[in-house]
């Protein structure tokens, strides 16, 4: 195959050999791929124009979906948009429920704390105000962090602790007006 190529070389050599191209037929390919507009064909046309549209189409629609993730994402910051445990589970939500109206009526068998005067059920509210301030903080953990069963966990244990702490108020309210009914009745 070789020796073929070789024998045409050397027979061809001054044809193939030119210092200058053909110009003539250089530019003669140019022109006839290059269409003048008027003998250009309808249906590339049309697919051009149809690939612009579509291509400006997504554009518009991947600019709108990164408008509204973008407003999604600021609007909660902006607006202070909260999670609650029953936007994370209904039967969450319920529990919840169910302790904050256990609490509220424990708050109003006990009445206003400040018309107590008893040391022990003083530093019982103090323990009550260490734990909303340990509910806040875990609530603001789960707005940024979102769910996290430890936190959900957390959170109930001190809607225990404050049922807990309430129910040893009401005891010691009622220690102290047993006593105070007793010593009323002595005199």
């Amino acid at each position: 195959m070789s020796t073929d190529l070789d024998k045409y070389l050397k027979e061809n050599r001054t044809k193939l050999d030119v210092e200058n191209p053909d110009d003539e037929s250089i530019w003669e390919g140019i022109r006839s791929g290059i269409q003048t507009p008027g003998t250009r064909s309808k249906k590339p046309r049309s697919k051009m124009i149809f690939m612009r549209v579509s291509n400006i189409a997504a554009i518009v629609l991947i600019a709108l979906l990164a408008g509204y993730v973008i407003n999604d994402i600021i609007g909660d910051i902006t607006l202070g948009r909260k999670i609650t445990l029953a936007n994370i589970n209904s039967e969450l939500g319920q529990k919840e429920k169910d302790y904050k109206e256990l609490i509220s009526y424990k708050k109003q068998e006990i009445g206003p704390f400040n018309e107590i005067d008893n040391v022990i059920v003083n530093e019982l509210v103090e323990e009550l105000n260490r734990l909303d301030t340990i509910y806040n903080t875990v609530m603001n953990d789960l707005n940024r962090n979102g769910y996290n069963e430890k936190i959900v966990n957390i959170i109930f244990d001190t809607y225990e602790k404050k049922i807990r702490i309430l129910e040893l108020i009401i005891r010691e309210t009622n220690k102290t007006q047993k006593y105070e009914n007793e010593e009323n009745i002595a005199l």
